[in-house]
């Protein structure tokens, strides 16, 4: 009788910390969708990013589980289909990965440039969607904070935010 009563007072716990973690998500997918920026916080006690691509109908947030970030193949992604006034929908879908192409990555530093010179830049590479944006003035050099969003197929495929020079 014990052991039953145990085994319950478990379930119970596990789902009410399950169901606190779906709002937690569900807030954090409804505060990047609002912004329309990146946000970082914890969920499920480990650091995550909820990054919005918006080139759906419906936006995508991606979320970021920063704790793979040193296992083999990176950080897990899992992006969210979030139309307004609905609870956001997982996307049964995984990101392709970035293409292993010279072009690709020289189209990349071009996006780059021209968001360090113009405020933001937007390429399409086949699927690709490349969309930077620079987040601090440009010092004395031309360097500055530039934000680069990866997308494919309304998917997040990657993010980075970094220092970076003409």
């Amino acid at each position: 009788m014990k052991r039953m009563l145990f085994a319950a007072a478990v379930i119970a716990l596990a789902s009410t910390a399950a169901h606190a973690d779906n709002q937690a998500l569900e807030s954090l997918i409804d505060s990047a969708l609002r912004s329309g920026h990146a946000i970082e916080s914890l969920l499920y006690n480990q650091p995550v990013l909820a990054v919005p691509v918006a080139d759906r109908p419906c936006p995508t947030i991606g979320v970021i589980y920063q704790e793979g970030r040193h296992r083999r193949g990176g950080p897990r992604i899992d992006n969210f289909q979030a139309c307004p006034g609905t609870e956001p929908e997982l996307i049964n879908d995984v990101s392709p990965a970035l293409p292993d192409d010279p072009q690709f990555q020289q189209l990349i530093q071009m996006a780059i440039r021209g968001a360090l010179r113009y405020g933001a830049q937007r390429r399409d590479w086949g699927e690709y969607l490349i969309d930077t944006r620079r987040l601090s003035a440009a010092d004395g050099y031309g360097c500055g904070q530039v934000e680069t969003v990866i997308s494919s197929m309304g998917m997040l495929v990657t993010y980075q935010v970094g220092r970076l020079c003409p």
